[in-house]
């Protein structure tokens, strides 16, 4: 078993408890109107040196637990058959700690093998103190034998729970790992699932409106200039879709995170106008204020209201003719009106509202609907231009 870590504030805490223990012994022998003894057996000098040795070895408890008591056993063994078992907190205090240290810091099988050592050194002191002369005495010092059995019961109890809890949180990590695993497979899988809609369904139907429009192309006559013109424009757009398809297809089948293409943003808008433009919408556009750098997300959320207010005017609405005005300011002001149908202006009405408004609501922005006895409909949508601090 590889000696437990110990941090650098356990250590001075450690070297100021073994300063304290190392203190008391000596005023025990050196001062005894200030710290009452026991029985001291011996020469004084060489209790003090054994007091000190054990209280030095309190600084490295959390090191060496076991080759503390070992050593703690050799001083006091060497004492007590040399001069004889003396009484006293000097050399009972740090025997305690040690006890406590080697149960709270060591394994099991070194652990007990600790508890041996306090146990027979124990009989050896009680069995060499002159002032165990009869059953009576002997019986007084049994509470303090029990206080250091006590101890390596205490250092065994927190070992156990200290180890309990490092399992706790080792399973809680394993399972959170497990989870993450759980959750990246159940992605993938449904990653894969979409590619695979997207590849069977929409690519495939895409690819046959491609081929349609080439096939329509080739049997018009030389007089059909003006139905040949759209489906040029249903060619390319179809083209250009597949390709989007394919690429989006690519990212959905990468197991690592892809790197995304840059997001359209409100530079974007007048090319998005034109697109519309050739779609079959006359779009005019009005652009009040000096443009500024908004947000990246302002500035995605912007150019997306834009681009569904005019994909609903176009698909949905009928409208003949429509209108853009953006107002750079505090804040971003955009307008979209058409002259179609109109519609309802109550939440909810369709998905492309519904995401209209969870973009604005998203950085605190304003969305308003207009239509006016069902002709022409109007979007106003307010974003903050300034980053907020």
């Amino acid at each position: 078993m590889s000696r437990p870590r110990t941090a650098p504030r356990q250590l001075a805490a450690d070297t100021a408890v073994a300063v304290v223990v190392i203190a008391v012994g000596q005023l025990e022998v050196w001062a005894p109107s200030v710290m009452h003894p026991g029985n001291l057996a011996g020469p004084l000098w060489i209790i003090a040196v054994g007091y000190s040795a054990l209280g030095a070895l309190v600084a490295v408890r959390r090191i060496w637990p076991l080759g503390a008591i070992v050593a703690a056993f050799c001083i006091t063994t060497v004492h007590v058959l040399a001069a004889g078992a003396s009484e006293g907190l000097g050399g009972f205090l740090p025997v305690v700690i040690l006890t406590y240290s080697v149960a709270a810091y060591s394994d099991r099988r070194r652990a007990l093998a600790g508890l041996a050592l306090v146990l027979v050194g124990l009989i050896l002191h009680e069995a060499f103190d002159p002032l165990n002369r009869s059953m009576l005495n002997l019986a007084g010092a049994i509470p303090f034998d029990l206080a250091a059995v006590a101890a390596w019961l205490g250092g065994a109890y927190l070992r156990t729970r200290r180890l309990y809890v490092a399992e706790l949180r080792d399973r809680a990590d394993r399972a959170e790992r497990e989870r993450e695993e759980r959750v990246r497979s159940a992605t993938a899988q449904e990653r894969a699932r979409i590619a695979r809609e997207l590849h069977d369904a929409v690519a495939h139907a895409m690819s046959v409106i491609v081929v349609q429009a080439e096939a329509a192309e080739e049997v018009l006559g030389p007089d059909s200039e003006r139905a040949r013109v759209p489906l040029q424009r249903i060619q390319r757009l179809g083209r250009e879709g597949l390709t989007e398809m394919r690429r989006l297809l690519g990212v959905l089948r990468q197991d690592n995170e892809p790197e995304l293409a840059p997001q359209p943003g409100m530079a974007s808008v007048a090319a998005l106008v034109d697109q519309v433009r050739a779609a079959g919408l006359p779009v005019t556009m009005k652009v009040e204020g000096d443009p500024r750098p908004l947000p990246a997300g302002v500035d995605i959320s912007a150019f997306r209201i834009v681009q569904e207010a005019l994909t609903n005017a176009l698909r949905h609405a009928h409208a003949t003719h429509a209108t853009v005005v953006v107002r750079y300011g505090d804040p971003l002001v955009l307008e979209i009106s058409d002259n179609g149908v109109g519609g309802s202006p109550r939440a909810g009405a369709g998905h492309g509202l519904v995401g209209m408004r969870e973009r604005v609501s998203l950085y605190g922005g304003g969305l308003e609907l207009d239509s006016a006895d069902g002709r022409g409909f109007r979007i106003r949508a307010t974003l903050p231009a300034v980053q907020p601090s």
